[in-house]
């Protein structure tokens, strides 16, 4: 299971967002949290990046939620978005990842 999520950021804070996103990964690899992934992505629009999330299951994405990584990204985001992020559930099909 996955979830595409889609952010809009206010003016001028690309860079915060760029930040906020390497710390939350590096929280999520701190903290051991296993059976997901993140990936966030800049786009050539500075107020629009995206994120990639895949999870084994409900729990594994219990786990993020929970995380510590999480709330600290979460907490911060309000000052960098126009508004809540947009999200997308996905199922994966096909990827050269596995």
């Amino acid at each position: 299971m996955g979830l595409l999520v889609e952010y809009s950021l206010k003016e001028g804070q690309s860079d915060a967002q760029e930040r906020a996103l390497r710390d939350l990964v590096a929280g999520l690899r701190e903290e051991g949290t296993e059976g997901f992934s993140y990936t966030g992505y800049a786009t050539d629009d500075p107020a629009r990046f995206i994120g990639l999330f895949e999870f084994e299951d409900d729990a594994a994405k219990q786990r993020f939620l929970d995380s510590r990584a999480f709330a600290a990204y979460r907490d911060g985001a309000k000052a960098r978005f126009t508004a809540p992020p947009g999200s997308t559930p996905i199922r994966r099909v096909a990827s050269t990842r596995d």
